[in-house]
């Protein structure tokens, strides 16, 4: 009887305590941005925030951490609790190709992994009076000259570079530049020959203000088929570039199922499919956070390749 008596008290115990993590989340929740304020990946950000908002019914804070790609966010969230109460935002080149550089303390295994929410057109601009109005006529005038000015963003896109200066036998100065802002006014002034740009590039390469001479994405742009791919030109890379929502290691699997299912409704919204395709001219794509993992890796494994081709 006594047997019976705690099995019932247990069993009424359990019950009782079932709803913890159902009822995640009991508290606000800060959401770091691995980006300065006021650009696209910020604006994605806080649409995401708002939509959050809505479907967990709790405040979500943001606080912008930008600095290095990302890294300087995964690195605060390298710190925080695994509660789910911080979590953060970057792209997956912040994963899947820093660590490769050797300059941060973090690999693909030391966070966890929520969602991926949407893609970026990652491409090649020129200014709009350049010599050259392709990808062959800029190569042509680079071995004729011997080098090309190139702005830089984060150190995949310099890394990407470098690979196919080696291929092709041209020196690349690199221009580093403080965000895609900076290295599109270089473009527009003619400061550099080429510049790597997001998706804000297509609506200048629209209006005749900069020309667009390939892309880094595998799939190219849809609505613009004749800008060749990287691959398509005979180079064996690419840069895969979408926004990553992640957390510390150690995060509850039903709490990061809550992040994740929370925010494949998130992307769904009227507002944020709007701002992808109409506004920040992306690309939809929403992957949970075992499948952001594998895509990590799989990138990971060729940029690795990559490198080993510069470093020759």
């Amino acid at each position: 009887m006594r047997f019976l008596k705690h099995v019932v008290a247990a069993t009424a115990a359990l019950t009782f305590a079932a709803p913890v993590f159902a009822e995640y989340p009991e508290k606000p929740i800060n959401f770091i941005v691995g980006f300065r304020a006021g650009g696209g990946s910020d604006a994605a950000a806080r649409i995401l925030a708002a939509e959050l908002e809505t479907q967990l019914g709790q405040k979500v804070i943001v606080e912008n951490r930008g600095g290095a790609g990302g890294a300087v966010a995964a690195q605060y969230i390298m710190g925080q609790n695994p509660d789910g109460y911080t979590i953060g935002f970057a792209v997956n080149t912040t994963f899947s190709y820093t660590p490769l550089t050797g300059s941060v303390p973090y690999g693909i295994e030391d966070l966890d992994y929520i969602a991926t929410t949407h893609g970026y057109r990652v491409v090649y601009t020129s200014p709009k009076d350049a010599p050259f109005d392709d990808w062959a006529g800029m190569i042509a005038a680079a071995k004729d000259r011997g080098w090309i000015n190139y702005a830089s963003i984060i150190p995949l896109d310099r890394a990407v570079i470098q690979y196919v200066g080696k291929k092709e036998e041209i020196a690349v100065n690199i221009v580093p530049t403080r965000g895609g802002s900076a290295a599109r006014q270089a473009v527009l002034g003619g400061h550099v020959d080429l510049g790597f740009s997001g998706s804000n590039a297509l609506p200048m390469y629209e209006d005749g203000a900069m020309k667009i001479i390939a892309s880094m994405n595998p799939g190219g742009i849809s609505e613009h088929p004749d800008i060749p791919t990287l691959e398509s030109l005979g180079y064996d890379v690419f840069m895969n570039d979408a926004a990553v929502f992640f957390g510390p290691k150690g995060m509850d699997d039903d709490v990061r199922a809550r992040l994740e299912a929370a925010l494949a409704e998130a992307v769904k919204s009227e507002a944020f499919v709007d701002f992808v395709n109409n506004k920040f001219r992306g690309v939809e794509r929403f992957l949970t956070g075992a499948e952001t993992k594998a895509a990590l890796e799989a990138d990971a494994a060729v940029y690795s390749e990559m490198n080993k081709v510069i470093s020759e």
